[in-house]
C-alpha cells in the first residue's frame, strides 16, 4: 500500500490568501502530489471541468487519455460511469467489468484501471478529479481516501475561482466601454474585441461556457429604428450577455449560461425576442468548445449567419 501525504491540505494553508491563479496552482500541486506518492499504481492524473455536458482537461500529469483543453462528451467518459456521489470510485481491473459500455470506454482510451471523484461546489458538479493507467491495480483505500479529500478541496477551489470570476465579468460588463459607437452609445468592434479578450482572459482556463452570436439587423429605415433595436438587443440580453455594434448593420452578442441556462439558450432568447420587432433579421451562433479562443468562436459564429442567410436565399 503507498504511503500518502496530503498535499491538498498542505497547500490549502499555503495559498489560503491567494486569488486569481490559486486555481491553477493548486491543480498542478495535487496532481503532482498523487503522481509522486502512487507511483506506477497510477501513472496518470488530471483534472477536468463538467459543465453544461462537456468534460474539458483542464490540467494534467504523465501521457494523460486527453489533452489539456480539449472538451468530450461527458457521457463517454470513465467519469460518468463510474463516479456515484462524492467518495471516490477505484475499479482496479476495467476489463474484467461486467458492464460492455465501460469495458468499451476503457478499451477505446486504452486504460485497465481507474480512480476518480467529483470535483462539488455546494453539490453542483463543476469538475473531476481523475487516475488512469494502462495496467491493472489493486484496490487502495489510502488511495480512494486521499483523491476523496484532494477532489473536496479542489471543488472548493474551483468553486471559488468561479464565483470571482462571475463577479469580475458582472462589473467589466457594466463598466463604461472604451470606445463606443456614436449611434447607438453600445461597445464599437473595437471595445467588442477587447471584451472577447478580456473574457479569454479571465475564464477560458476553466472552460467557462460562452457563446458568440452575429446578428445581421438588415435595412433599417432610421437612425431611431437602429437605436431601438440596438436598445431591444440589449435589454434582452440581460446580465448574461453584451452587446455591440460590429459593423453597419450587424451586432455582436457575447453570452455566458444563466441558471440553468446555457450559453446558445440566452442568445436564441434574444434573437427570438428582436424578431418580434423586426422580421428582417438573421444570426448566427457558435459556443465555445473547451477552451477554444473566442476570435475562432466568432468567426464560426460570421459563418453560421452566411448559413443562414443561404438557406434564406434559397
Amino acid at each position: 500500500m503507498t504511503t500518502l501525504v496530503d498535499h491538498g491540505a498542505a497547500l490549502s494553508v499555503q495559498l489560503s490568501s491567494g486569488e486569481g491563479a490559486l486555481w491553477a496552482r493548486c491543480a498542478d500541486f495535487t496532481l503532482g502530489g498523487l503522481a509522486a506518492d502512487a507511483g506506477a499504481s497510477f501513472e496518470m492524473w488530471g483534472v477536468a471541468r463538467v459543465v453544461a455536458g462537456g468534460w474539458t482537461a483542464l490540467a494534467g500529469s504523465g501521457d494523460v487519455v486527453a489533452a489539456v483543453g480539449t472538451e468530450h462528451p461527458w457521457q463517454d467518459t470513465l467519469c460518468a460511469s463510474l463516479q456515484r456521489g462524492p467518495e471516490a470510485a477505484l475499479a482496479g481491473d476495467l476489463r474484467r467489468r461486467r458492464d460492455p459500455e465501460l469495458r468499451a470506454k476503457a478499451e477505446r482510451l486504452g486504460v485497465r484501471a481507474y480512480v476518480g471523484a467529483p470535483l462539488l461546489d455546494g453539490g453542483r458538479v463543476v469538475g473531476s478529479l481523475c487516475g488512469w493507467s494502462r495496467t491493472p491495480a489493486t484496490d487502495d483505500d489510502a488511495l480512494r481516501a486521499r483523491v476523496t479529500r484532494n477532489a473536496a478541496f479542489l471543488g472548493t477551489t474551483l468553486g471559488r475561482e468561479l464565483h470571482r470570476t462571475g463577479q469580475e465579468r458582472e462589473q467589466d460588463w457594466a463598466s463604461r466601454p472604451a470606445s463606443r459607437d456614436h449611434l447607438t452609445r453600445l461597445p464599437d468592434r473595437r471595445s467588442w474585441g477587447a471584451l472577447l479578450q478580456r473574457e479569454d482572459d479571465r475564464a477560458r482556463g476553466l472552460a467557462e461556457p460562452a457563446a458568440v452570436t452575429v446578428v445581421d439587423v438588415g435595412t433599417v429605415s432610421s437612425t431611431r429604428a437602429l437605436r431601438r433595436l440596438a436598445g431591444a438587443l440589449a435589454e434582452a440580453a440581460g446580465p448574461a450577455g453584451v452587446v455591440a455594434r460590429t459593423g453597419a448593420r450587424q451586432f455582436g452578442v457575447l453570452s455566458t449560461s444563466a441558471g440553468e441556462q446555457g450559453p446558445l439558450a440566452v442568445s436564441a432568447r434574444v434573437v427570438e425576442q428582436l424578431r418580434t420587432a423586426a422580421p428582417q433579421v438573421r444570426a448566427g451562433s457558435a459556443v465555445r468548445h473547451g477552451q477554444a479562443a473566442l476570435a475562432d468562436v466568432w468567426v464560426a459564429a460570421e459563418d453560421d449567419l452566411l448559413s443562414a442567410r443561404h438557406r434564406d436565399a434559397r
